[in-house]
């Protein structure tokens, strides 16, 4: 017993178990209980708006968290179907205009060549004809090897919104059903002391998610909308579509802005807009700059984590979840941390208590 306790006071080993567990519940049971857990996050942020509601209008709570969550969905499904239709138009125009874009690019390097063969005195032919050899190669091996993996990919996305479609709607029934008993959970949690130490790790946990996902939405929105109004008064075609997609892209982590605005500046720099490909490399570097500046104003400071500590988590929950892990990666953190947290004060009334008795 005494070799026991040793193993549990042990504070390395104890955060590497804490660390172990925490890991299996993301990688194992987590999954199986998603409904459960959303359901669980939308109650705890609007439950008190849900219960002035129901003292004002005698409405249920279990109803008025089913329709506004059912609005959510809603909402939700018709931007992913709009944004997908949208796709899907745009990429046999796309694949149109490669034959123009491929001519486009062997001018602007025929011009290159030809300026810096005439600004240093030596012959660049040997160069061009490699370049444009290469772009060649690359066109062909696109529309041969990607434009089909994407095509005949498309029952494959149709699939996965199908299923996310069954997950929405499992949720929706669970709200509800959690939402007719949650006054009566949260009076038998409370009532313990080991389901209170539970419910306070869940309450903390979930007051970083709210955090972090108010941060995002401030920080998506801002570049969405700095990105639309500055590309659409530069008369970039289709500007305000990839400016919503730019603010959309750059919630995710290593992904940012650029994706969408440096190819979006090459493009318009090949199309002879050199005005507009300036426009697009300016707003790349403000977005940059913006999200540098706000993100550790509102989420470091609030949740006591450091930026780079929510950078390294994603970094690992990517590499251990897949894509999930930009949220499983900084929820594993804070569940370490705040796990640990609670444990330490385990440890510390165990001791008060201990020299009380002596």
């Amino acid at each position: 017993m005494r070799e026991k306790n040793k193993i549990f006071q042990n504070k390395y080993i104890v955060l590497l178990l804490i660390t172990g567990a925490v890991y299996f519940f993301l990688r194992f049971i987590s999954p199986l209980l998603t409904p459960i857990i959303i359901a669980g996050m939308f109650l705890t942020f609007c439950y008190p708006t849900f219960d002035d509601i129901q003292k004002k209008t005698k409405i249920k709570k279990q109803y008025l968290a089913g329709v506004i969550l059912f609005l959510i969905c809603g909402v939700l499904i018709i931007l992913v179907w709009m944004g997908g239709s949208l796709l899907l138009q745009k990429i046999p125009i796309w694949v149109e205009g490669l034959d123009d874009v491929q001519q486009s690019v062997q001018v602007f390097v025929t011009d290159c060549c030809d300026g810096v063969g005439g600004f240093l005195g030596i012959n660049t032919e040997g160069l061009e004809q490699v370049l444009i050899e290469q772009i060649d190669v690359f066109v062909e091996n696109f529309q041969v090897q990607v434009l089909p993996g994407l095509l005949g990919s498309t029952w494959t996305y149709i699939r996965q919104l199908l299923s996310i479609i069954g997950i929405l709607a499992v949720t929706m029934i669970t709200t509800m059903l959690l939402a007719k008993d949650y006054d009566a959970i949260l009076s038998f949690m409370g009532a313990h002391e080991g389901s209170r130490t539970v419910l306070e790790i869940a309450l903390r946990v979930l007051r970083y998610i709210a955090t972090f996902v108010k941060a995002q939405v401030i920080i998506m929105l801002s570049i969405a909308a700095i990105c639309s109004l500055s590309l659409f008064f530069a008369g970039v075609q289709n500007g305000v579509w990839f400016g919503i997609l730019a603010g959309v892209l750059d919630a995710l982590p290593f992904i940012g802005t650029g994706i969408v605005l440096i190819p979006l500046a090459i493009w318009q720099l090949f199309s002879g807009f050199y005005w507009k490909a300036a426009v697009c490399v300016i707003i790349y570097i403000v977005c940059a700059l913006l999200r540098e500046f706000l993100e550790p104003k509102l989420i470091g400071q609030r949740v006591g984590v450091y930026p780079v500590a929510i950078l390294i988590a994603v970094y690992a929950g990517l590499k251990l979840f897949g894509l999930w892990g930009i949220v499983k990666g900084p929820i594993g953190l804070v569940l370490i941390m705040q796990i640990y947290a609670a444990y330490g004060r385990y440890v510390d009334d165990a001791k008060q208590m201990h020299y009380d008795k002596e």
